[in-house]
């Protein structure tokens, strides 16, 4: 018994400064893009639309694009959107959004009232996160995506594909078009024809880094392809889409079985509570 007892005893003492999960820096930048295979100037490749750099906080970084119904923001072969937003939110929520919790960002990318031109066609939006990291790169992702917004009238004729990346690339964006996608890091996709959004858990590895390893730069991409059907028959838009993921690292097993196993799990569970509560007075 003064075995384990020395053994949590050990635990506590280098536990007794939380590791709040992922380290992320103080800078930060986030960018959003687009890319329309049909446009007479698809040969430029995608094309930035915006770019803010600041540390995760109340309100940066934010990229938005901001227009109206009556003078939406026009891309590509005639795709147009009131809004485009894409930021890196903190734990305790940012002016637009709230957070998915845990004790790191959530990165979300939205877009509203968005339409096809007559002829149809896709095109490819894209947003990415960059800074540094320092922890385990073996990551789990908490997840929630999906269409907020589909048309009220006619036959809706749209599909919205969502994607998560981890980037190896010094591009500013990895995925479809560009390429550059970390080994394991195809964090997951989904495809939406109709109202509706979803709940899961996504998984990923970030290039390079370890537990003791210095901070290593990560860049992570969400991306959403838009296909609209020829008008008529279908209707040219009004869907709105949305992506958001946040991150947690892998948690290490417990080894063992029988009492003392479920007394030191027991244990690890109240110093989990205790980094939580912890990381939480950290963020207020």
């Amino acid at each position: 018994m003064r075995k384990y007892l020395r053994w949590m005893a050990t635990i506590a003492i280098a536990s007794s400064e939380p590791a709040c999960g992922v380290e992320f820096a103080l800078a930060d930048t986030v960018q959003v893009g687009y890319f329309d295979p049909a446009a007479s100037d698809a040969n430029l490749g995608i094309q930035i639309l915006g770019t803010a750099t600041g540390p995760v906080s109340f309100n940066v970084p934010i990229v938005q694009l901001l227009n109206s119904q009556q003078h939406p923001l026009l891309l590509g072969t005639g795709f147009g959107f009131d809004q485009i937003v894409a930021m890196a939110v903190p734990p305790t929520g940012n002016i637009f959004a709230g957070s998915l919790g845990g004790p790191n960002p959530t990165f979300e990318f939205t877009f509203n009232d968005g339409f096809s031109p007559p002829q149809g066609g896709t095109i490819y939006l894209y947003a990415s996160w960059t800074g540094t990291f320092q922890g385990d790169p073996r990551l789990i992702m908490p997840t929630n995506w999906g269409v907020i917004e589909t048309p009220q009238v006619g036959i809706p004729g749209y599909t919205l594909t969502t994607q998560v990346l981890i980037c190896a690339t010094a591009n500013p964006f990895c995925g479809p078009f560009v390429g550059g996608v970390a080994p394991q890091g195809f964090a997951g996709q989904g495809q939406f024809m109709q109202l509706g959004t979803r709940d899961l858990i996504l998984s990923a590895v970030f290039p390079g880094g370890g537990i003791e390893a210095p901070p290593t730069q990560f860049r992570m991409t969400e991306v959403f392809a838009f296909t609209g059907l020829s008008h008529p028959p279908f209707a040219q838009g009004d869907v709105g889409g949305l992506i958001e993921t946040t991150f947690n690292q892998v948690p290490a097993p417990i080894m063992g079985t029988g009492p003392a196993a479920g007394l030191v799990g027991a244990f690890m569970l109240w110093l989990a509570r205790r980094r939580r509560n912890r990381c939480k007075t950290r963020a207020t």
